[in-house]
């Protein structure tokens, strides 16, 4: 027996689609092939967009992912579980931390120390720290350009309000350079004379003092002995004035000597510093230059400074730099992807197959692109002849682009959707009965000819209902062509189809070399 070469297509595309369902039953979320693991608890106030199937790391090393997010007491109940081979002890603590620029989050978990014991299945970690967030960086920075922008205007501010005073403060610095430098070479002379004289008057006292210092023993001498009489009474006078004289006797030529010290360091510093004088005053009168130039720039709106003065232009560039990227990450953070692939076998052996990319930004509509190799070809003529009917068929990539509008309709899902559907118009509408079953219907290709003279074909139509497991994988079950009686026919699908969250864990468990 035979098979046909569509026959033949029809197994090779079945067989392409049950080895990638196998691969993914393999390596995806299907529990049957899910090796050993445990389960544990933690708390978190707040989880900052940590999402059912994200990757758990125990000291940095991927070792499960999170099984359930849920609110429980006016906190978030985190469940998530570890290679039975990990071990996680009783003061173990837990994070939220976040992967590269695209800030996914992950599960971080410090498996604490074996002294404490281990943490039995099932128990609760109880300590938490913190977590970084992109939204709270956009917020900082928001912030930050606002103290910018109010700290430059209040520089500016004062800058006009004090522009007269700054100028009087540089007109003062000016006239008091003048008045120091002139002071000092008006007083020169002044000075070294009042050093002289500081001078002489050491050299006298160290000459004369001495015998003055006699005259007053002697003078305590005869006052001793004429007041022999009144020994008792002035005594303590006597004594007094001994004391004083041999102190000063003792400490005055000390004095002496310091003064001389005095008046020939101020002479050194006068004359070793006289240079020194002059380039502090030229550096004063030079800052005062340089403080106007400043000024100047600042008030024409030159240098950053001025421009921050001035510039009102730049304030704004930045503000709305930073409003678009708190856009963009908020549009990136909402919108949901989903890749995915299906094969479908048709009556006569033929088949298809459909790579799916689906974006939602919200939850009122979607985006559904779609890549179709089709193995029964798309009928373009059919022809009689006496060799009997001859169909014309066109084999080639088709594509499907369609938008889709969602409305809650007695509490289900109803999607409307338009636009191409294997490279040719139509519309589709789906009914989602639960998050299991979805009843799906499409018509498309509108004036198909099957002969010269012009006869037509009524459209495609496709009906059927759609079973999703609890893994990515689906199942379609339907009829194709129903309007045709001689094209009409049963199919039959299997597909899977990947979130962004399932995209991540799948890429991050697959090591790829790297150059």
């Amino acid at each position: 027996m035979r098979f046909s070469t569509e026959a033949k297509l029809g197994a090779f595309v079945f067989a392409v689609a049950s080895a990638f369902a196998f691969l993914i039953l393999t390596f995806g979320e299907i529990p049957v092939f899910k090796p050993n693991t445990k389960e544990y608890i933690v708390y978190f106030p707040d989880v900052a967009g940590l999402s059912v199937g994200a990757e758990v790391r125990v000291a940095g090393i991927k070792s499960g992912k999170v099984k359930s997010v849920s609110l429980e007491e006016g906190k978030v109940k985190v469940v998530f579980e570890v290679d039975k081979s990990v071990a996680i002890y009783k003061d173990a603590s837990a994070g939220i931390g976040t992967l590269g620029l695209m800030g996914d989050k992950y599960l971080a978990i410090y498996p604490g120390s074996p002294q404490a014991g281990l943490l039995e299945e099932g128990g609760v970690i109880t300590q938490t720290t913190g977590f970084s967030d992109t939204d709270k960086m956009i917020k900082d920075v928001a912030e930050a350009a606002q103290a910018i922008k109010v700290l430059a205007e209040s520089f500016k501010v004062i800058l006009e309000e004090n522009r007269q005073d700054l100028r009087q403060l540089v007109i003062n610095l000016e006239v008091l350079t003048r008045n120091l430098n002139q002071i000092a070479l008006e007083n020169r002379e002044n000075l070294r004379g009042a050093i002289f004289s500081i001078r002489v008057l050491a050299d006298n006292l160290n000459r004369t003092l001495p015998q003055t210092i006699e005259n007053i023993d002697r003078l305590a001498v005869a006052l001793e002995g004429i007041a022999s009489e009144n020994r008792k009474d002035i005594r303590e006078v006597v004594q007094n004035l001994r004391e004083l004289s041999q102190g000063i006797k003792a400490e005055f030529p000390e004095l002496v000597k310091n003064l001389n010290e005095l008046s020939k360091n101020l002479n050194a510093v006068v004359s070793e510093n006289r240079e020194d004088l002059r380039a502090t005053t030229k550096n004063l009168s030079e800052a005062t230059q340089k403080l106007n130039l400043i000024l100047a720039q600042i008030e024409r709106g030159e240098g950053t400074l001025g421009k921050l003065v001035k510039d009102e232009e730049l304030y704004k560039n930045i503000t709305s730099a930073t409003r678009t990227f708190s856009e963009a990450g908020d549009v990136a953070r909402r919108t949901n992807l989903y890749i995915g692939f299906r094969g479908e076998l048709y009556k006569g052996g033929d088949g298809k197959g459909i790579l799916s990319i689906k974006i939602q930004p919200d939850n009122e509509k979607y985006y559904l692109a779609e890549v179709v190799g089709n193995s029964k070809g798309k009928i373009t003529l059919e022809e009689t002849t006496t060799a009997g009917t001859v169909v014309k068929k066109q084999f080639s990539p088709q594509f499907t682009l369609q938008y889709a509008r969602i409305f809650p309709i007695a509490g289900k899902e109803s999607v409307f959707r338009g636009g191409l559907r294997e490279s040719a118009g139509g519309v589709g509408f789906d009914l989602v009965y639960s998050k299991s079953i979805m009843f799906y219907s499409d018509l498309w290709d509108f004036g198909r000819k099957t002969d010269p003279q012009g006869k037509k074909l009524k459209p495609n139509l496709q009906v059927g209902v759609q079973y999703n497991t609890r893994g990515p994988l689906y199942i379609r079950v339907g009829g194709d062509d129903l309007l045709n009686s001689k094209l009409r026919g049963g199919m039959v699908g299997v597909g899977v189809l990947f979130t962004d969250n399932d995209l991540k864990y799948l890429l991050g468990t697959v090591r790829l070399p790297l150059p």
